[in-house]
């Protein structure tokens, strides 16, 4: 098997059902593109329609044995996995950058926390799925949902996969995956290092195909749990689809508009810094991208000037150059409709600080900085690119106001030299990530990840994963022959025995 998949003709090896590769079928033919390279084909893909039935089929047969093993078993499989992850990671991170344009230093880095990701679950299950309380009269425990179906976005393609794959598995579940459309190289490499791995037929199953085959993997009657990144508006067709399946565990994470807090005493170097890193790292197509900074007057003049130079100072480049900080958007389309709502907030009265250009050879934009009021319509939008709003606050009281009215919660920073601001902001401000003098960007698998309002529902991706690919189990027993003492029901059946 090559290495490099820029040096050989891909070859779609259909979906991955039940331990082993099927050859695509006359389904629906799909195209993955290079962004970067004027859109030149990586992988034309299949949808077959009878692929979701099938995979969900093989992952039920598969789900009562896995689950009844031992955890140390399903563990060990896994570490297996783990020590084979370094022969693919080379493979799949190339994948990442041919499909979606990630810079390759990036891409590596996604790649390379697939291992990872199985050592820190396996110590955190002791922590997220303890035993009962001491003087409980009985047992917790935590029982596999079932079979989880993972849903997985364009921009993390492996990393926001994997990240709920392995929860699941080592929980007892067993998995039907469904890569982003975009992504489809990326999702058959993944499921190359789990076909070398070798795990039991039907535990671990992905199935490609456009959106509506997403859409009938969420929806399934034999799916239990559904794990699904992505935008609110698909987020919320898959409410509406899973609405009258209350058993099922729908667990949501749907980006977000997250601000960075910029007080008058904050360290203006810091701040610059964290918020570009914050805003531009992908190219803004991260879910916890900076995309509004909210900052006091005293220190507004200076901090818009400092970005209007660095910003305009960026420019995107080829994502195999290790010398590039930002690569294309992910595909011509995102670029177009990043273009259109950047028009859109200029309808709205947004004034452009740093203007951006769409460039030749690929979806390359350059990254924009505008001025707003902070009351436009068009802040409720996720623009997915790199683009920050600017709007000016009265005071520190103001500026948590503002931060505060945000329809997302996902990610907010504050930057500020008083520690004790702190708990003022985690209380006024809500989000699932509270920062403090650091970029939005760049969470913990160790610490809790996901949103509240209109970015999602429940922690699939961060810490308390193994408890949400789990319900909760009370056991509690008596010695046979045992009986529970009720003085009432014995004074009634007395007279029965006389």
């Amino acid at each position: 098997m090559s290495t490099n998949p820029l040096d050989e003709t891909v070859a779609f090896r259909g979906d991955y059902i039940h331990g082993a590769f099927v050859p695509p079928g006359p389904g629906v033919r799909f195209v993955s593109r290079d962004p970067a390279r004027d859109g030149a084909e990586v992988l034309a893909a299949v949808s077959e329609p009878e692929a979701v039935d099938v995979a969900v089929a093989s992952a039920r047969r598969a789900a009562d044995g896995w689950r009844r093993l031992p955890l140390t078993e399903r563990a060990a499989h896994l570490q297996r996995l783990a020590a084979k992850a370094k022969e693919h990671e080379a493979r799949i991170a190339l994948a990442i950058t041919r499909e979606m344009g990630k810079p390759l230093a990036e891409s590596r880095t996604e790649a390379g926390s697939i291992a990872a990701k199985v050592q820190a679950t396996i110590s955190q299950l002791p922590h997220e799925l303890p035993p009962a309380a001491p003087g409980a009269p009985g047992e917790q425990r935590f029982h596999a949902l079932g079979v989880v179906a993972v849903i997985g976005p364009f921009n993390f393609p492996v990393h926001l996969v994997n990240t709920h794959v392995i929860p699941a598995l080592l929980t007892g579940n067993t998995v039907v995956v469904k890569p982003s459309e975009i992504t489809p190289l990326s999702g058959q490499c993944y499921a190359e290092l789990f076909d070398d791995a070798g795990l039991p037929p039907g535990v671990f199953n992905l199935i490609h195909g456009l959106g509506a085959t997403g859409g009938a993997l969420a929806a399934h009657e034999g799916i239990d749990g559904v794990i699904f990144t992505g935008s609110y508006a698909t987020g919320r067709r898959i409410r509406q689809a899973t609405f009258d399946q209350p058993w099922k565990q729908v667990s949501l994470e749907l980006g977000g508009r997250n601000p960075a807090v910029v007080l008058d005493d904050a360290h203006l170097d810091q701040a610059v810094r964290e918020i570009l890193l914050g805003a531009f790292l992908s190219s803004g197509q991260r879910c916890t991208a900076t995309s509004r900074i909210i900052v006091t007057q005293g220190i507004a003049e200076k901090l818009q000037k400092r970005l209007v130079a660095a910003i305009s100072a960026l420019k995107p480049g080829d994502p195999m150059d290790a010398t590039t900080f930002m690569g294309p958007l992910a595909t011509f389309a995102a670029r177009d409709r990043f273009m259109s709502l950047l028009a859109d907030a200029r309808a709205e009265g947004a004034r452009p600080l740093v203007e951006s250009e769409a460039l030749p050879g690929g979806a390359f934009v350059t990254p924009s900085l505008y001025q707003v009021r902070g009351d436009e319509r068009f802040l409720r939008e996720e623009f997915f690119g790199p683009h920050l709003d600017l709007e000016v606050a009265e005071s520190d009281e103001d500026a948590f106001d503002r931060a505060a009215r945000n329809p997302y919660g996902l990610s907010a920073s504050l930057f500020t030299a008083r520690p004790e601001l702190l708990d003022t902001f985690y209380d006024r401000v809500r989000a699932g990530v509270i920062n403090f003098n650091r970029s939005t960007n760049g969470a913990s698998g160790l610490l809790p990840f996901g949103g509240t309002g209109m970015s999602g529902n429940w922690r699939a991706a961060g810490s308390l994963a193994p408890r949400l690919c789990t319900f909760p189990v009370a056991v509690m027993s008596e010695p046979m022959g045992r009986l529970t003492p009720n003085a009432t029901l014995d004074a009634q059946l007395s007279e029965t025995r006389r």
